[in-house]
C-alpha cells in the first residue's frame, strides 16, 4: 500500500469519500439536536436545576444550527454535517499524502467510516473533527510562522465559542513545536528549526490565551473540565440500543491499534511525533468512552495511513520475494479487495440493514425522527391544567425545551450539569427502589412525570410508580408515557379521552405501517413505538398485546435479544410454557450474560417440567448475581420478583389499550 507500486489512482480515495458521505446521509435521531435548537433560539437556561448564569460551551454552534433549521430544516442540517465530515477527511488526506498513497488512504477512509458509523449524527462532534483536521493540515502545510499566527488565531477564537474540544488547538500546536525541536537534532539547518520551534511555542501560548475570548471567560474552561469529570446522563448511538446485541467497537479499535503497531515495526522513515501522539491520545479516549470514537477517527487517520503504507511495503516486498514474478499480482488483488470491501460496506447502509441490525433509530435518507419524543403529547403537556412541577428524563429534555420554551425542563443529555446523586436516584427509582423515589419526591415534589419508554428501565419504573396508587397514567403513545398525581385539579388531563384515543391511534398506526413494511426486510427499520410499547404492555400484565407486538418485531428482525425475552415472558404469562422456553432459550443464546433472560428461562423451565434445564439456569443466575455484586457492590437491588409466576392481568390504566393480532 505504498505510494508507487500500486494504487496511484485517485479512484480509491473517491470511493472512500463516497462511503463517508453516504454513512452521513441518515435521518437525525440524536436527542441532543433538540437541546442545540432550544439553546440556539435564545441561549438561556433550559432547566430549572441550572443557575441563571449557565455556561453554554456550544453557543455559536447552537446559533448556527438554529439558523440552518429555519432555512432548510433537518435536510439542510444533514447536508451541512456531511460536507463538514467530507472536508475534515479531505484535509486529513492532504496531510497523509507524505505517508501513503491513494490505496492506503482508501483503506483508511473505510476503517474510519466503520469506526464512526454507530455514533455519527448531526452534532458538534463533526465540527470538532473539522477543526482538528484544519489545525493538523495547516501546521503541516504552512511553513511561515506569521501566516500560521494569522490563520490559526481566528480559527481558535471560532473553535472556542463553538465546542468544548477547543483545548486541542493549543495542544496540537504544542506537539508540532516538540516535533520541530526534535528535528533540530538531525537537521543541519538548526537555526531555522530553532526559530520554527520558538514560533510554534509562542503560537501555542497565544492560542491558549485566545481561548479566554468568550462570553464566559474562565468559566468556560471550568465547564469543559466539569463536562469531562462530572457524571452525566449517557447517550450513545441510539435510545434503544440496549435492546440489541451491538458489536463492541473496542474490537475494531484494537485491530486499528494492532495495525498501528505493525506500522511502527515496519516503518523505515523517522516517526512523526505529532501524528503518533495524536493517534495514541485518540485511542485512549476511544477506549475509555464510546462517545470519543469520532475523536479517535480524526486523530488517528494520518497515522493509520502511515501504518497501512508501511505494512503494505513490508508485505509487498515479502510476497514478491516468495512469489517471484507472480508477486506483481499482489497490487491488483489488493485494489480489488478494497473495491469489494467498500461495495459490501455500502450495500447495508443504503438498504438500511446496517441501521436495523445495529439498533439505530436512524435510517438512510433525510429527515428527523421526531416520533421518538413526546411529539404527540401536546394536548396533555400544552394543556393549561398541566402542572408546572414535572420530572422528565434525559431523552426527552431537549425536545421538551424546544417544543415548550415557556416551561423549564428537569434534565437533558448535557454533561457536567446535574448532580451525581440526582442522576443515580432517577436511575434507581426507575428500577423500583423506594428510597430513591422518596428522595426525589420529597426534594422536588413533582406532580407529573414524563417518561420515554424506550429506556430499558421504563416499564419497571412505570409499573412501580403506578403501584403507589397516587399516580395515574394519563397518556401513552408507544414512546411517551405521562403520569400525573391523582388529584381533582388534574381530572381534565386524566380524563382527556380525545388525547388518549389519539395516542393509541398513533401507536396502532405505527403497528400497521410496520406490518406492511416487514416483508421488505431491513427497510422496515426499528419502530420506536413498538419497541417501547411491547415491554410496557408486558410490565402492565397485558401479555396478549405484548406477544402480538414482539412477534411482529421478530418478523422484521429476529436478532433482537430483548424481543425474544419479551416474547418468552408474554408466552409465560399466557401459560404457553413450552413455547416460552423456546423463545427464552433464543434470548439467552443471543444475550448469554443477561440476568433477566436467565431468570425468566429458569421460571419457564420450571413450569414446562424441564427440571435439568431449570437447575442449570438457576446455577447460571447465581453466578451472574455474584458477578454483578462484585462489579457494583453499592448498587441497591431493584424491588422485583426473582421468580415470577403466571398471573392474570391486573393493572389496566387505560382501558382502551388494544393491539390487534
Amino acid at each position: 500500500m505504498t505510494k508507487k507500486p500500486f494504487g496511484t489512482s485517485i479512484i480509491y480515495v473517491i470511493l472512500g469519500l463516497v462511503f463517508i458521505a453516504l454513512i452521513g446521509i441518515r435521518t437525525i435521531s440524536t436527542p441532543e439536536i433538540w437541546t442545540h435548537l432550544a439553546q440556539g433560539r435564545n441561549n438561556a437556561p433550559i432547566s430549572f436545576l441550572e443557575a441563571d448564569s449557565v455556561v453554554n460551551t456550544t453557543h455559536l454552534y447552537d446559533k448556527a444550527v438554529y439558523g440552518l433549521w429555519n432555512m432548510g430544516g433537518a435536510p439542510l442540517l444533514i447536508i451541512i454535517n456531511v460536507l463538514g465530515l467530507l472536508a475534515a477527511f479531505i484535509l486529513l488526506i492532504q496531510v497523509s499524502k507524505k505517508w501513503g498513497g491513494p490505496l492506503s488512504q482508501g483503506f483508511a477512509l473505510l476503517i474510519s467510516g466503520q469506526l464512526i458509523f454507530q455514533t455519527l449524527d448531526v452534532s458538534p462532534q463533526t465540527l470538532m473533527m473539522l477543526f482538528i483536521a484544519l489545525f493538523v493540515y495547516l501546521l503541516t502545510s504552512l511553513k511561515k510562522p506569521m501566516l500560521l499566527f494569522a490563520v490559526l488565531i481566528p480559527l481558535q477564537m471560532l473553535w472556542t465559542n463553538m465546542h468544548g474540544s477547543f483545548l486541542f488547538g493549543p495542544f496540537i500546536v504544542a506537539m508540532a513545536a516538540i516535533q520541530a525541536k526534535q528535528s533540530t537534532k538531525i537537521n543541519h539547518r538548526k537555526n531555522q528549526q530553532n526559530l520554527h520551534f520558538s514560533a510554534l511555542t509562542g503560537l501555542a501560548l497565544a492560542l491558549l490565551a485566545v481561548t479566554l475570548i468568550n462570553p464566559y471567560f474562565f468559566e468556560l474552561h471550568r465547564q469543559v473540565i466539569a463536562n469531562i469529570q462530572s457524571p452525566h446522563p449517557f447517550y450513545w448511538a441510539s435510545l434503544f440500543n440496549e435492546y440489541f446485541q451491538i458489536p463492541d467497537q473496542k474490537q475494531l479499535i484494537f485491530l486499528t491499534l494492532i495495525l498501528g503497531a505493525g506500522g511502527l515495526i515496519t516503518l523505515k522513515k523517522r516517526l512523526p511525533i505529532m501524528l503518533t501522539v495524536l493517534a495514541i491520545l485518540g485511542a485512549f479516549f476511544a477506549w475509555t468512552s464510546p462517545r470519543a470514537i469520532q475523536l479517535f477517527a480524526v486523530l488517528s487517520f494520518p497515522f493509520v495511513v502511515l501504518s497501512l503504507s508501511a505494512v503494505g511495503e513490508y508485505l509487498s516486498g515479502s510476497f514478491k520475494t516468495l512469489l517471484g514474478r507472480q508477486g506483481r499480482l499482489l497490487g491488483p488483488i489488493t485494489q480489488i479487495i478494497l473495491l469489494l470491501l467498500i461495495i459490501l460496506s455500502l450495500i447495508p447502509v443504503v438498504s438500511n440493514c446496517a441501521y436495523t441490525k445495529l439498533g439505530s433509530a436512524s435510517s438512510f435518507g433525510f429527515g428527523i425522527e421526531e416520533d421518538l419524543y413526546p411529539s404527540g403529547a401536546e394536548a396533555i403537556i400544552g394543556h393549561p391544567a398541566f402542572p408546572k412541577k414535572a420530572i422528565n428524563f434525559a431523552a426527552d429534555g431537549g425536545y421538551l425545551a424546544w417544543k415548550y420554551p415557556a416551561r423549564k425542563i428537569f434534565i437533558d443529555y448535557r454533561p457536567g450539569r446535574y448532580d451525581h446523586e440526582l442522576l443515580k436516584d432517577l436511575n434507581f427509582m426507575m428500577r423500583g427502589n423506594s428510597t430513591a423515589y422518596n428522595t426525589l419526591y420529597e426534594t422536588y415534589r413533582p406532580e407529573a412525570i414524563i417518561i420515554n419508554t424506550l429506556a430499558s428501565s421504563a416499564p419497571q419504573g412505570i409499573v412501580s410508580l403506578l403501584s403507589r396508587k397516587i399516580w395515574k397514567l394519563a397518556y401513552f403513545d408507544g414512546t411517551t408515557a405521562i403520569l400525573l398525581l391523582n388529584k381533582e385539579e388534574f381530572a381534565p388531563l386524566l380524563n382527556h379521552a380525545e388525547a388518549q384515543a389519539a395516542a393509541l391511534a398513533k401507536l396502532e398506526a405505527a403497528r400497521v405501517v410496520y406490518a406492511e413494511k416487514v416483508g421488505q426486510g431491513c427497510r422496515a427499520g426499528n419502530p420506536g413505538e413498538l419497541i417501547g410499547s411491547g415491554s410496557l404492555f408486558l410490565a402492565l400484565n397485558r401479555p396478549a398485546e405484548s406477544k402480538a407486538i414482539f412477534s411482529l418485531l421478530l418478523q422484521g428482525n429476529d436478532s433482537i435479544s430483548k424481543t425474544w425475552l419479551g416474547l418468552g415472558n408474554s408466552q409465560f404469562l399466557l401459560k404457553e410454557f413450552e413455547a416460552a422456553t423456546e423463545s427464552l432459550h433464543k434470548a439467552i443464546q443471543l444475550s448469554p450474560h443477561s440476568l433477566s433472560a436467565w431468570i425468566s428461562y429458569a421460571s419457564a423451565c420450571k413450569y414446562a417440567g424441564k427440571t435439568d434445564e431449570q437447575n442449570k439456569a438457576i446455577k447460571t443466575v447465581q453466578q451472574l448475581i455474584e458477578q454483578n455484586k462484585a462489579k457494583n457492590p453499592d448498587e441497591p437491588a431493584p424491588e422485583a420478583e426473582l421468580e415470577p409466576e403466571p398471573k392474570t392481568p391486573s393493572i389496566q390504566p387505560l382501558k382502551d389499550f388494544v393491539i390487534p393480532e
